[in-house]
C-alpha cells in the first residue's frame, strides 16, 4: 500500500477544504507514492519524534500542527529546527505529513472531543464554516434522472450532515432544436422538440467541482447537457471552528474551575470572571483560540474554555462572560488519539503508533 492511499483516507475524513486561509495541511514533504512501512503519530515535529520514527520503521509522520506553515520558508539549512527535521526526514525516506485546522474544523475533529471531555450537551458548531458549499442544478430526461442522482451522490453530492443522496427534483418541460452539425439523443435536426425533464439540484463541497462536472458529460444522455453550479452561503451545522454546549448541570465558577481541571487534567490554568456566576453553557475552542471571545459572548456562553489568551483579551469579555486559558497543548493534545484511532480501525496492513519520546517542553512551576 501506496503512502498516498493512506493520506487519501485521512482527507475524506478530515478534508482539506476545512482548514483555515493561513493554515498548509497536509504533505510537509517526502514521496507519497512509496509503500508505507509504518505511522507515527505525534503533536510537534521534532528529531526525537524523526528518530523515533526511524527506530520504529515508520516512513510516515503525522502530526498536528504543520512544520511548514502557509507562509513558507526561504531555505533548508541543517542549522535550524525545521531544516534540521527536513533534512533528517528526507534522509530516511520519510512523508512528513500534518492535519490541523481540518481535523479542528471536521465533525467528529477536535472540537467535538473538547466538548465531549467536558462533557457538553446538545452541542453545536460556535463559528459554522461558510463558502465552501456549491449547488449543482442539472436539467435531465426524467427517465434518466435516478442515474444521475445516483452518480452525482457517488463522487459525494448530497451528503448534509449525518444524511447523504440528499436531492430535490422538480418536473418540466425542456425545449430546444438542434441545429444542421447536432447529433440529438432526442429529437431531429432543425425540429424543435420539448422533453418531460427533471430538474436535480444537488449540495457538495467546492473542492468535488471538477468530479461533478465530469459526472454530468458521463452520465447525461445529451450531447450538450444544461446545467448550473450556484455558489452558496450557507454555513455548516456541523463543520467550523469551537463548539457550545450546556454542561449536565449548573456550576459556581469554583466547582467548574476544578471541573476544568479535572476533565482536562490540567493542574494550571487562568481565567477571569465573576465569582458569582453560575456556569451552564460554555463555548469551547482548542488551541488559540482568542479571536472567538466575542462569538463565544454572542452565543450566550456563561464561560468560554480555550489556549492562548492574552493578558488584554480577558477585559474582551466586560464582566459578562468567564474567560478560562487552559492552555495551547491542553487544549488539543487528545488530538492525536483521534488520528490514531482513525488509523487503526481503517488500516490493519501496518503498525500504527503514538509518539514516545514527545514531550511537553514549556514548564510550570
Amino acid at each position: 500500500m501506496q503512502i498516498k492511499e493512506v493520506t487519501a483516507c485521512l482527507e475524506r475524513r478530515f478534508p482539506f477544504y476545512l482548514q483555515e486561509d493561513f493554515d498548509n495541511c497536509g504533505v510537509q514533504c517526502g514521496d507519497v507514492s512509496q509503500e508505507i512501512t509504518g505511522v507515527l503519530v505525534c503533536f510537534e515535529m521534532s528529531l526525537q519524534v524523526i528518530e523515533e520514527a526511524i527506530a520504529k520503521g515508520a516512513n510516515l509522520v503525522i502530526s498536528h500542527h504543520p512544520l511548514i506553515l502557509k507562509r513558507g520558508i526561504q531555505k533548508i539549512q541543517p542549522t535550524d529546527r525545521v531544516g534540521a527535521i527536513i533534512c533528517q526526514a528526507l534522509e530516511h525516506k520519510m512523508v512528513l505529513y500534518s492535519m490541523h485546522t481540518n481535523i479542528d474544523s471536521a465533525q467528529g475533529g477536535g472540537n467535538d472531543v473538547f466538548a465531549d471531555k467536558l462533557g457538553l450537551q446538545q452541542s453545536s458548531v460556535l463559528v459554522p464554516q461558510a463558502g465552501h458549499l456549491r449547488k449543482v442544478v442539472v436539467f435531465v430526461p426524467k427517465e434518466h434522472a435516478q442515474a444521475m442522482r445516483e452518480a452525482l451522490a457517488e463522487v459525494g453530492c448530497g451528503a448534509m450532515g449525518a444524511y447523504d443522496h440528499c436531492a430535490y427534483t422538480m418536473s418540466g418541460t425542456g425545449s430546444f432544436r438542434p441545429l444542421e452539425n447536432a447529433r440529438p439523443f432526442i429529437g431531429h435536426v432543425m425540429q424543435d422538440e420539448q422533453v418531460s425533464e427533471e430538474r436535480v439540484e444537488m449540495v457538495f463541497p467546492a473542492p468535488l467541482l471538477r468530479k461533478v462536472v465530469s459526472t454530468i458529460y458521463q452520465v447525461h444522455p445529451y450531447e450538450e447537457p444544461a446545467f448550473d453550479i450556484l455558489r452558496l452561503e450557507n454555513a455548516s451545522r456541523t463543520e467550523g471552528l469551537g463548539r457550545l454546549g450546556l454542561l449536565p448541570q449548573p456550576m459556581s465558577l469554583p466547582e467548574f474551575i476544578s471541573y476544568v481541571q479535572e476533565k482536562m487534567n490540567v493542574q494550571h490554568l487562568r481565567y477571569a470572571g465573576d465569582p458569582d456566576r453560575q456556569i451552564h453553557k460554555v463555548a469551547v475552542c482548542g488551541g488559540g483560540g482568542s479571536s472567538f471571545i466575542e462569538a463565544a459572548m454572542a452565543a450566550g456562553a456563561d464561560a468560554y474554555v480555550t489556549g492562548d489568551v492574552k493578558y488584554h483579551d480577558f477585559f474582551r469579555a466586560n464582566h459578562t462572560m468567564t474567560i478560562v486559558d487552559i492552555g495551547h497543548y491542553e487544549s488539543e493534545f487528545f488530538i492525536k488519539e483521534i488520528i490514531y484511532k482513525e488509523l487503526k480501525e481503517k488500516f490493519s496492513t501496518f503498525a500504527v503508533s503514538i509518539a514516545e519520546t514527545e514531550k511537553f517542553e514549556i514548564v510550570y512551576i
